[in-house]
């Protein structure tokens, strides 16, 4: 992972956020919307306004804007705080930000938001995020998220509502799965509202969700928690079809033996899909889990 570069480009593999509003700022031809950069920009004015009403950032908060497009969402955020940072990997759009916004405002890293390292952004204090993310990298940026959630405080995300759904499902439904335990460890995420492709221009073919996620302790997924976690949901979700100890045996080296062990470990019923246990019980089953390392 890179330490954010200030005002450089590198790797376009996604686009920047879908979030922006019409030419402002002296720009009269604004860049189009790419579609290999998934971009739709957020029109709907009252949308964005409670955007940042739910992130209700402090004038003192440190705060990121995920993939700022044309600056709609920017230009709302620095009416109530006087300085934000945000990434934007379209170097089009990058300049098109400066020409709106002067530096000691915006400090504008130019880079693919995958590769800037959360921790060189929160050295002073934790971040406060808004963003309106391209499709093509919302599971990673929620994955993102989790990993690094030691350097986020809070944020308001929007995503697609299939992601949407998956990040906020119940045990026991189709959208229930390893997304959804490790967000959910992590974070307390809201689903707030969604929005009609009518919010965006050029119109997306989907319905978008707007969601908040507010940091959980620290002790709720520990960092010697993850690895394990990971593997275990890595090995219940391989074949949702298939019940819990069946995947369990495919996964482990001692096979049958290991995975009944495993179970009566935890008091977990073997004959359930994976999409039945509840978090608790992934969790108890990544503290069991062979080769854990523990703090």
């Amino acid at each position: 992972m890179l330490p954010p570069r200030v005002s450089s480009f590198a790797g376009r593999r996604q686009s920047s956020t879908r979030d922006a509003g019409g030419p402002g700022g002296g720009a009269p031809d604004p860049p189009r919307a790419r579609k290999r950069f998934g971009q739709n920009f957020l029109t709907d004015t009252v949308a964005i306004r409670r955007i940042v009403a739910a992130l209700a950032p402090g004038a003192s908060e440190n705060v990121l804007e995920i993939g700022p497009g044309r600056g709609a969402l920017t230009e709302a955020l620095l009416a109530v705080v006087p300085s934000i940072s945000a990434v934007e990997i379209d170097r089009d759009l990058a300049a098109l930000l400066r020409s709106r916004f002067p530096a000691d405002r915006l400090r504008l890293i130019e880079e693919d938001v995958l590769l800037v390292a959360f921790e060189s952004l929160a050295r002073q204090a934790q971040l406060v995020i808004a963003g309106n993310l391209p499709y093509n990298i919302s599971k990673p940026v929620a994955m993102k998220l989790v990993l690094e959630r030691r350097s986020v405080l809070r944020a308001v995300l929007m995503f697609q509502r299939e992601v949407a759904d998956r990040l906020t499902a119940l045990p026991g439904t189709g959208a229930y799965g390893p997304l959804t335990v490790l967000a959910g460890r992590a974070y307390r995420i809201e689903r707030l509202f969604d929005l009609a492709p009518g919010a965006f221009h050029p119109r997306p073919k989907v319905v978008s969700t707007v969601t908040r996620w507010t940091s959980r302790e620290a002790g709720d997924l520990p960092e010697s928690l993850v690895a394990p976690l990971k593997a275990v949901l890595g090995a219940a979700f391989a074949h949702r079809r298939q019940t819990l100890r069946k995947n369990l045996r495919a996964a482990l080296r001692g096979g049958d033996d290991d995975a009944v062990a495993l179970l009566a470990q935890t008091g977990l019923d073997g004959a359930l899909r994976a999409e039945r246990i509840p978090p608790e019980g992934f969790v108890a089953l990544a503290h069991a889990w062979p080769g854990r390392r523990t703090p």
